[in-house]
């Protein structure tokens, strides 16, 4: 931050600020597509060699006082994207022109580069030029909804199709299992917990932690306890929802809320927060979004007036197929699949939107916090979810979709075959 800029900044409103953010980044990823085109032609002038380096990495690691690694990635990042020239010095394009092109164009950042450039240094030799661009023009699409992380997913998943590694691992031998569990509830509904684990289990919980507790991208500023506490969590909602759960007095998750009528008018929406661990209004909206909730208006008295029916969540036809449509969490650029999800409410419940195909969409715990607490929004078109962005990130509010389940085989889905009258895409052929 320069000494002239950094005064100003806190005179410009909240939209400026983003704006200004959004184009610096723009301007960092054109900057690096320019670095790559003088790296691109150090290296086809042999500059490093005639200048006294062992080459061309030596020469940037010495004059850009950049490490070894980062010379190396980017030599190798111009060789994927700077055109050549032959030995009669004809022209010849990049092997990833798509990727140097969205560079170009500030479309993608240098993770996104890496991403892409390490699919195909690891490909089989065996795909045709076809498939390559084909894969290629996947990944850029997809890189230009979603963070690295997520075209690193799709790219193992890409690989893993080319190869057609379908055969599972031979599983270990089950060791005595050696667990307990101690848990200290607190006051506010919150809990501490300490135990021990099997090695088997062990291994089980670190393969299960290990993806969820990563870092959603370079903003994230969470410690290691912290993104593991969040991936258990989200780990006990998928196991919340698994249909195997024992059930408690007949039902999973119920959720009653007691007001009277004078507090479902908003005089006291306080009182609604009686749920261990709830501590505003907005985050008791989005339980009621994953629990059967029954709602009881009382009287002044306490006297029940009326006693909803627990009717709201999506029956098993209607699950199977927001997983056919959206194959995981709809939200562009998120690559978490179905079991992580749960189906969301577009229209609210409690303002009557209906519980069909029409009103629902899977979004992982994440999004689903979003969906509640962010400005985007979400509509259908064609029977199809898209989302909004906030208008700080897009001033024309562009409808997006999601890209990341469509690369490679999805995970399998196997919905059982359902009665006509419960057919849960009527409404799509009736529209």
């Amino acid at each position: 931050m320069t000494g002239i800029l950094a005064p100003t900044l806190w005179r410009l409103p909240d939209a400026g600020v983003t704006t200004k953010l959004l184009a610096c980044e723009e301007k960092l990823r054109r900057g690096y597509a320019e670095m790559l085109a003088l790296v691109g032609e150090v290296e086809h002038r042999g500059l490093g060699r005639s200048l006294g380096y062992q080459d061309s990495a030596a020469l940037l690691q010495e004059n850009l006082r950049i490490s070894g690694r980062e010379a190396q990635t980017r030599v190798a990042h111009a060789s994927a994207t700077v055109p050549s020239f032959s030995v009669t010095g004809i022209p010849q394009p990049s092997p990833l022109a798509g990727t140097a092109e969205a560079l170009a164009a500030g479309e993608l950042n240098r993770e996104h580069v890496q991403a892409i450039t390490a699919v195909f240094s690891t490909c089989p030799s065996g795909i045709s030029s076809q498939q390559r661009a084909e894969g290629e023009a996947a990944l850029v699409t997809l890189a230009r909804q979603a963070g690295p992380e997520a075209v690193r997913t799709a790219g193992r998943r890409l690989i893993a199709h080319w190869e057609q590694e379908t055969e599972p691992r031979e599983k270990p031998e089950k060791a005595p299992p050696r667990r307990s569990l101690q848990i200290a509830h607190r006051p506010d509904g919150s809990a501490r917990f300490r135990g021990e684990l099997d090695a088997e289990s062990t291994v089980l919980l670190d393969g299960l932690l290990g993806p969820l507790a990563k870092p959603h991208d370079a903003a994230d500023l969470r410690g290691l306890d912290e993104r593991r506490g969040d991936a258990l969590a989200d780990i006990l909602e998928l196991a919340a929802r698994c249909d195997e759960l024992s059930v408690q007095g007949g039902e999973r998750a119920v959720l009653i809320v007691r007001t009277t009528l004078a507090e479902l008018e908003g005089r006291l929406r306080e009182a609604l927060l009686t749920v261990p661990g709830v501590r505003s209004v907005d985050t008791l909206l989005r339980y009621a979004c994953d629990a059967r909730v029954i709602p009881a208006v009382l009287g002044a008295k306490g006297q029940p007036l009326f006693l909803g029916r627990a009717s709201r969540l999506a029956g098993a036809a209607q699950r199977h197929a927001l997983v056919v449509r959206d194959k995981g969490c709809a939200h562009p650029g998120c690559d978490r699949g179905p079991k992580w999800t749960t189906p969301h409410h577009v229209i609210p419940w409690s303002q009557s939107g209906p519980t069909d195909l029409g009103n629902l969409v899977l979004l992982c715990a994440r999004h689903h916090r979003m969906a509640h607490h962010s400005g985007w929004d979400i509509r259908f078109r064609h029977g199809i979810p898209e989302f909004l962005p906030p208008s700080w990130l897009d001033s024309a509010r562009t409808p997006r979709r999601n890209l990341a389940h469509t690369l490679g085989p999805p995970e399998p889905a196997c919905p059982p075959p359902v009665a006509a009258d419960d057919d849960p895409w009527a409404f799509a052929r009736a529209g």
